[in-house]
């Protein structure tokens, strides 16, 4: 169904040619405005290569490791917590929809994947023989490479910015989410961001709350003073 909030804050690629007169582009980026989206000028094959990176394959990543989940057992399911569903959140897309996506840049999306079966080779070797020399540290550095990678991608507002995390246990009943989010509004504490965990029949769930790292401790203390039960 039509949304009118679609493209509100969402980065629009336009990819003019040098023979596009600029008032047919500029009549693009001002209906990209009107529709609360913001302009990126760009090149097709630079496009292409950035949406490879940071859209397709991906995509790729999480349908192949939610198809291992169609074979497990539901014992082994029932441990599952946020971080395969963080993993897999978008391995539920429609495949027909995304056979023709990922046709219509191929070339760039098999690039990055060789590059992912380099690094996934290399932490297969170091499994293989996790005593040998330099095993461990192989691990080590492609797991210290995702800490950087993730490190770039844009945070609130599009800016660079790290926050401190804080995990409250909510109770499993109508209103406490909405209350918790009211007192933090009360305390004067800015949300920056907002992560739920919860698993069918718990008693209670997790809300994992984005703060600047200035008002880390306030927040802990004020919550834990109205009651709140902090995690970790």
């Amino acid at each position: 169904a039509a949304r009118a909030d679609l493209f509100i804050g969402r980065p629009w690629v336009v990819a003019a040619r040098p023979e596009n007169p600029r008032e047919a582009v500029s009549l693009v980026e001002a209906l990209i405005l009107d529709l609360g989206a913001t302009p990126v000028e760009m090149g097709a094959a630079d496009h292409d290569a950035a949406v490879a990176l940071v859209s397709h394959a991906p995509q790729i990543v999480s349908s192949l490791m939610a198809k291992r989940l169609a074979g497990s057992t539901d014992a082994a399911l029932g441990l599952a917590g946020q971080g395969v569903r963080d993993v897999t959140r978008i391995a539920a897309s429609e495949p027909e929809l995304w056979v023709q996506i990922l046709g219509a840049n191929a070339p760039a999306i098999v690039e990055i994947l060789h590059a992912y079966r380099d690094d996934l080779d290399r932490v297969l070797v170091a499994l293989g023989d996790v005593d040998a020399a330099g095993s461990r540290r192989a691990i080590a550095e492609e797991i210290a490479g995702g800490n950087v990678g993730v490190s770039r991608l844009p945070g609130k507002h599009g800016q660079d910015k790290r926050y401190s995390s804080v995990v409250v246990m909510v109770e499993d009943r109508p209103g406490e989410l909405a209350r918790l989010l009211n007192e933090l509004g009360d305390l004067d504490v800015n949300l920056e961001d907002l992560r739920l965990e919860h698993s069918p029949g718990a008693a209670f769930g997790l809300a994992e709350i984005a703060v600047l790292p200035e008002v880390l401790t306030r927040t802990v203390n004020d919550l834990t003073d109205r009651g709140w039960r902090i995690a970790g």
